[in-house]
């Protein structure tokens, strides 16, 4: 099956890391002071790397190991730069040693599960979303759930992967990521109108859909009968997202139900 994007803000690193400080950095103390140097190191560094500054993130990143090499939050920040330079391979190592350090650390296993998933390792990645999931003081399990729910998506795991998904909604009721999944996972499943119901949760509650959830919404509305509605998404996509691959994959569509005897799509993806 092929691998479910799990989404990122600018996101990739505002939501697998929230940081704050600011660019400034105070003066490096001993004890104590070493602690919150490490933190201001590794905010101002985000900060650089959100910016598209990654040599100078480096720069606060490397001092904040330097700092305390035993930093659970500067081997994970790390491998945020690795991740932003596309090195999976030191990336992974970061949030490896970020865990040796501190196994209880969710925000990197949550990270680690991402990196797995994006290289097609769904099933480590499911066990490494599963565990930040059950952390009872991780701010961030609404998330793990969805996460670990496309994992199992694209695993083949689709009865896991919908109890994951529910449990995602039911911490988070807002979390319109886990309710676009469940509407693609009841798509697969023939169950058009629970898909749909799912999916219209997902288009009230954002600003702009994607291209993929417009070419879901296309197809469902489609295999309702509902017209207007297919025309809306189809317009929306063609005037949103004319270069994106959604987009050539609703013409080859349109092809295929203008031949002959075709009246379903009969495609899943």
């Amino acid at each position: 099956m092929k691998a479910m994007r799990i989404q990122q803000t600018t996101g990739v690193l505002a939501l697998l890391l929230v940081l704050s400080g600011c660019i400034t950095v105070p003066a490096e103390g001993e004890g104590p002071d070493i602690d919150k140097a490490v933190r201001d190191r590794v905010a101002a560094g985000m900060e650089y790397l959100k910016d598209d500054q990654p040599s100078d993130a480096r720069r606060h990143f490397s001092r904040a190991l330097e700092l305390d090499d035993d930093s659970a939050m500067a081997h994970n920040a790390m491998a945020l730069l690795y991740r932003y330079e596309g090195d999976a391979e030191l990336e992974e190592e970061h949030y490896r040693e970020a865990l040796s350090v501190n196994d209880d650390y969710s925000t990197a296993r949550n990270n680690l599960g991402i990196m797995l998933h994006r290289e097609g390792r769904y099933e480590e990645a499911a066990e490494q979303f599963r565990r930040a999931a059950e952390d009872p003081d991780y701010d961030s399990r609404a998330n793990a759930f969805a996460n670990l729910g496309e994992a199992l998506l694209s695993a083949g795991r689709t009865d896991a992967a919908e109890q994951a998904l529910h449990r995602a909604t039911r911490l988070n009721s807002s979390n319109m990521r886990a309710r676009m999944q469940l509407a693609r996972l009841h798509f697969k499943q023939d169950n058009y109108r629970r898909a749909y119901r799912y999916y219209r949760q997902y288009v009230d509650a954002v600003q702009t859909q994607s291209a993929s959830a417009l070419w879901l919404g296309i197809r469902l509305a489609h295999e309702l009968e509902n017209k207007d509605d297919q025309s809306s998404y189809e317009l929306a996509l063609k005037r949103l997202y004319p270069e994106s691959e959604q987009y050539r994959q609703w013409r080859n569509w349109q092809g295929k139900l203008e031949e002959p005897g075709r009246v379903k799509s009969g495609e899943k993806g």
